[in-house]
């Protein structure tokens, strides 16, 4: 239904999030705080101070920075928020604030918010990933979601290098930068952008690293494009160069060269709407 309206909600390491969005993508009523590591009930009761306002909302979907069982509603792993684990669960929060609840992957709702309403408006078979603090992934064919009982395409998670068994999160993520470089990707793409050498060669480390991730990815997908969003994705082609040089000229990319590769255009409300779209697609 056009004018329905789900109650959207983003579980970050570092803040929380829920707005009223529309299925047109349009977010209202949006509010955010820092999310308390040892009160899991701070979500639900945030979620209770929108639904104050009155508004008609037919279900809530609440995006968590883990896999996620879809099967269940419930998160199997929070890395970033141990104390929360075990007691957020999809039954849980319905009780709690008297709707359906659905409960996704972050990167998965981030994927639905680019492809519905982002850069990958228009194709029909896309990846999305993400390179910030971690590296997150979700996947589009056919235009649907896909993911299995669990949540699908952990990139971050899988290894690219046999001998130390390091990760794409591990070596290709915007933590692996500031460890390599001592400072926040954002300072070291700007010295990087001016002219420094040493910082050119920082950047590109973990590109190339992250090129590999992606260049999996594809193979693995066939996707028409891949969106790259993120904080790391502010850098540009800085971080985009070194992807779209391994999918054209490595020996091994064959038929992978016709993906394009492009930065998302989602915006930091990417998740709170790839919301409405999973509530829709969910009927």
């Amino acid at each position: 239904m056009e004018s329905e309206t789900v109650l959207a909600c983003d579980v970050g390491g570092t803040n929380l999030r829920a707005a009223l969005v529309r299925a047109d993508g349009e977010v209202l009523d949006k509010r955010s705080r820092p999310t308390p590591p040892d009160d899991p009930q701070a979500l639900t009761l945030m979620m209770r101070e929108v639904l104050a306002t009155g508004a008609e909302v037919s279900a809530a979907v609440v995006g968590m920075p883990g896999p996620v069982d879809y099967l269940k509603g419930e998160v199997l792993d929070l890395p970033n928020l141990p104390r929360w684990k075990g007691h957020v669960t999809a039954a849980r929060m319905s009780d709690e604030v008297g709707l359906p609840v659905l409960l996704a992957n972050d990167a998965d709702l981030a994927t639905l918010g680019e492809h519905r309403f982002g850069a990958g408006k228009g194709f029909r078979d896309m990846v999305y990933i993400t390179s910030s603090t971690g590296v997150g992934a979700g996947v589009i064919l056919g235009n649907r979601l896909v993911h299995g009982a669990w949540s699908l395409a952990e990139i971050g998670h899988t290894i690219i290098d046999r001998a130390t068994l390091e990760t794409v999160e591990r070596l290709g993520s915007g933590t692996a930068l500031r460890r390599l470089s001592g400072e926040e990707a954002s300072f070291v793409a700007s010295r990087a952008e001016s002219g420094d050498q040493d910082a050119a060669r920082q950047f590109a480390a973990v590109a190339e690293d992250f090129a590999i991730g992606v260049f999996n990815m594809v193979h693995c997908f066939s996707p028409e494009v891949v969106v790259v969003g993120g904080g790391m994705s502010q850098a540009g082609d800085l971080l985009l160069g070194p992807v779209r040089k391994l999918l054209s000229e490595c020996p091994r990319a064959g038929f992978c060269r016709r993906t394009r590769v492009v930065r998302a255009e989602g915006g930091d409300d990417v998740g709170l709407k790839g919301a409405a779209a999973f509530l829709s697609d969910s009927r």
